[in-house]
């Protein structure tokens, strides 16, 4: 399996969406070295599908393959060796719920090999996919995708750094799309500012970036969510939320 899937558009536009976490797929090695019966809770559960429409928009996409609990590509690198909290580690050796993963520290070569295959295609595949569009249009929107349970009782957080990733007026044109199209919006509430592929991304010439979550009671089931991994789901809800995000994405791009 390839660490990563990008969807190429013959006339893309100039939004980009990233969508790092919404895969469960582990490797064999991590299966291996885990301990039994730890269970893998809050990924972005099925964030391809409900986005699997982007490419009608002619918005090119780049997803992760492998789960966050692998290796993290929406961490810095530098931190490889942070290993006591997983809202900064590159390596989870606990899960959102501070479990511990592993009965034993992992081998450096362990670290390194899913950096290689799985951290760095990501990012190559995103920066070609920058530099491609910059070159087609000038300038770039980045949206990072994601999805939330705990943080907030909002439908959609917008997470901008605290304003340092995007314009205002970007802001305001996303803001206004996601709530013309029925969800509440909140921006940069609690943990969910941004994380470091808005961060980065938004450092480079006439690259703007935006962290969009979506909470999992406006996709999934409008129920409790706890330590688990996420099976099934409330079809019309997530027909509903996938109509609303297609209409609000769409407002978006007519406006930029």
């Amino acid at each position: 399996m390839n660490s990563v899937r990008v969807k190429n558009n013959d006339n893309p536009c100039n939004i980009i969406a990233s969508i790092p976490h919404s895969s469960s797929n582990i490797t064999l090695e991590m299966k291996e070295n885990m301990k039994k019966g730890v269970i893998l809770a809050n990924n972005d559960w099925f964030l391809k599908d409900l986005y699997d429409f982007l490419s009608e928009l002619n918005i090119n996409s780049i997803s992760a393959n492998y789960s966050r609990y692998v290796i993290d590509v929406n961490r810095d690198i530098k931190n490889k060796h942070v290993h006591d909290e997983y809202t900064k580690s590159l390596i989870y050796y606990n899960t959102t719920f501070n479990r511990e993963i592993y009965s034993k520290a992992l081998d450096e070569n362990i670290i390194e090999d899913r950096i290689e295959k799985i951290y760095k295609p990501y990012h190559l595949s995103l920066y070609r996919q920058i530099n491609k569009i910059l070159k087609i249009k000038g300038n770039v929107y980045l949206l990072d995708l994601h999805s939330f349970f705990e943080q907030s009782k909002a439908d959609i957080i917008l997470g901008t750094r605290e304003g340092k990733t995007c314009s205002r007026d970007f802001l305001n044109i996303v803001y206004d799309s996601f709530s013309d199209s029925g969800f509440n919006v909140k921006i940069d509430e609690k943990g969910l500012r941004g994380g470091y592929i808005t961060s980065h991304y938004s450092s480079l010439n006439d690259v703007q970036t935006m962290q969009i979550e979506i909470r999992y009671t406006t996709y999934i089931e409008n129920r409790y969510f706890g330590e688990e991994e996420v099976k099934d789901i409330d079809y019309r809800l997530f027909n509903d939320a996938k109509v609303r995000l297609n209409k609000a994405l769409l407002e978006i791009k007519r406006k930029l």
